[in-house]
């Protein structure tokens, strides 16, 4: 996750998801007493070793150790490039074995000392502790969608990396670079704000806003196109499990003086829904009369532009406007 489109969808990424959060309680407590200083991969694996068995809890500890130790380095990030994540280069299968190896390996050990790194380096550190639990994982580089200018696009650029791990025979998506915190936007720093939404996470949910270069990993039925035309989802959304049931695409032509409905499935009677259009920093409050309403904005502007959603605050949604002609 090299590039500033991604610090801005990490902005948004806050708050519990309660039913998870109740599952793993107990593990959580646990390995939030482990040292934070421990610089070996190995010997935080003891210690999981010894406190756990099942699969899940397994790759719960390892991915609540992880997203509360290892900071996002934004300095890292912000001199990468997405051709940084091709990270050597090879000539036959087998040089290419050995320097993948040795480049995960030195990535594991590089997050561990210096506490930090950007998404490959957290997937490279998952993927580690994971398959020395003896679980099966792997590192899935693809595309992420984290900035309004992406919806429509295909998602051609490489500009991420999560894991896949099988837990009782089946594959569930972990990404511990969103689950670690976000980027103040007063300071620019990395800040640790637990979010397990990316933990275990559903294909079909996971999709939102992740695309591997290898199809195969989609384990959904969809496709490049379903993605392009998805509206880009921020944490908000997934960890308090709203459902955006119109409009389905995140691209809305419309003609001048139109009208944008959308309906959100999940809002309490109390919820506050806003939404502002592009840069004028309005906030304009809308009104429910209960969660299946539909919310209808009159949009009297003629300059394309992006139309975000906000419920109590948080963002949730963001979908590009434009007028036709």
């Amino acid at each position: 996750m090299q590039s500033k489109y991604v610090l801005i969808f990490i902005l948004s990424i806050v708050f519990l998801n309660t039913s998870y959060s109740q599952k793993y309680n107990s593990v959580d407590s646990i390995v939030d007493n482990y040292p934070k200083n421990i610089i070996n991969a190995d010997q935080l694996l003891v210690l999981i070793k010894k406190d756990f068995s099942k699969q899940d809890e397994k790759a719960r500890a390892v991915f609540r150790w992880v997203t509360t130790v290892i900071a996002y380095d934004v300095d890292l990030a912000k001199s990468m490039d997405y051709k940084s994540i091709n990270a050597f280069s090879y000539k036959t299968q087998k040089e290419m074995e050995i320097k993948e190896k040795k480049f995960k390996l030195d990535l594991v050990t590089n997050t561990m000392i210096s506490k930090k790194g950007v998404c490959h380096s957290y997937a490279a550190l998952v993927e580690y502790l994971c398959v020395k639990l003896g679980l099966e994982a792997k590192i899935i580089i693809g595309n992420l969608k984290s900035d309004p200018s992406q919806i429509g696009e295909l998602p051609e650029v490489l500009n991420h990396a999560w894991n896949v791990v099988k837990i009782d025979n089946n594959w569930k998506f972990i990404d511990a670079t969103l689950g670690a915190g976000f980027i103040s936007s007063s300071t620019n720093l990395f800040k640790f704000y637990f979010n397990e939404s990316y933990f275990l996470t559903d294909p079909d949910q996971f999709f939102l806003n992740h695309y591997p270069s290898d199809e195969n990993w989609l384990l959904t039925a969809k496709n490049k196109k379903d993605f392009a035309q998805l509206p880009l989802f921020f944490g908000y959304y997934f960890q308090y499990n709203y459902q955006m049931t119109k409009p389905e695409s995140g691209l809305y032509t419309t003609v001048k003086n139109g009208v944008f409905t959308f309906a959100i499935k999940g809002l309490n009677t109390y919820d506050d829904v806003v939404y502002s259009y592009s840069d004028d920093n309005k906030m304009n409050y809308l009104e429910q009369e209960d969660n299946l309403k539909d919310f209808n904005i009159q949009l009297a502007e003629k300059k394309n532009g992006y139309l975000t959603l906000f419920v109590n605050r948080k963002i949730i949604a963001v979908y590009k406007i434009v007028f036709l002609e």
